[in-house]
């Protein structure tokens, strides 16, 4: 039996498969006496940190084509790649790599939408996407417009919480008038 992966218990930790992202491949530390990898800080001595960038978001959903089609409607994002229950959306002109993040729709026969604001035993909001607008008044109309549901819980003058098709809360939020700063920081929506 493998040792267990102490980042994700359901999870076995394989050292002979160089496709576990604890394995030999991306062993960096020195492994404890289970073949468990400890994790290397960037700043220690001989190490250096890998490439990592941040390229797409995938949102869980019933129907991927579907979702993608109202992203693509809302954003006027082009698909980059598709392939059965699992669609890739980019920013024109951002597909050679040279930065800007994805998103990317996920079929799964299981998913549950998230409910919002949050209530005890209901299906939690695991993360939600911010857009910023310039004027969110003309925004917030051409997403319900494209398909999205305005939710009935609004608690910030300078953002709007809407829910995709999906049942997914999204955020349109905008600095103008408002005298924030524009960090992108929009949890003001949530009150925390």
């Amino acid at each position: 039996m493998s040792p267990v992966n102490p980042a994700n218990p359901a999870n076995s930790v394989d050292p002979s498969n160089p496709g576990n992202p604890v394995g030999p491949a991306h062993q960096v530390g020195s492994a404890s006496p289970d073949g468990v990898t400890a994790p290397v800080s960037s700043s220690a001595p001989g190490t250096a940190r890998p490439r990592v960038a941040l390229s797409t978001v995938v949102l869980e959903c019933s129907d991927a084509d579907e979702l993608a089609a109202f992203y693509q409607r809302l954003l006027g994002w082009e698909v980059e790649r598709q392939e059965p229950d699992w669609v890739k959306l980019r920013a024109p002109g951002r597909g050679d790599g040279s930065g800007g993040t994805g998103i990317a729709l996920q079929s799964d026969d299981t998913y549950v939408p998230p409910v919002w604001p949050g209530v005890p035993g209901a299906q939690q909001m695991m993360a939600h996407l911010d857009f910023e607008v310039a004027d969110l008044a003309a925004a917030t109309a051409y997403a319900v417009a494209s398909g999205a549901a305005l939710a009935t819980h609004q608690a910030a003058a300078d953002t709007r919480v809407l829910f995709d098709p999906a049942g997914h809360p999204f955020c349109l939020w905008t600095t103008e008038g408002t005298g924030t700063g524009s960090d992108g920081d929009t949890n003001r929506e949530t009150g925390r």
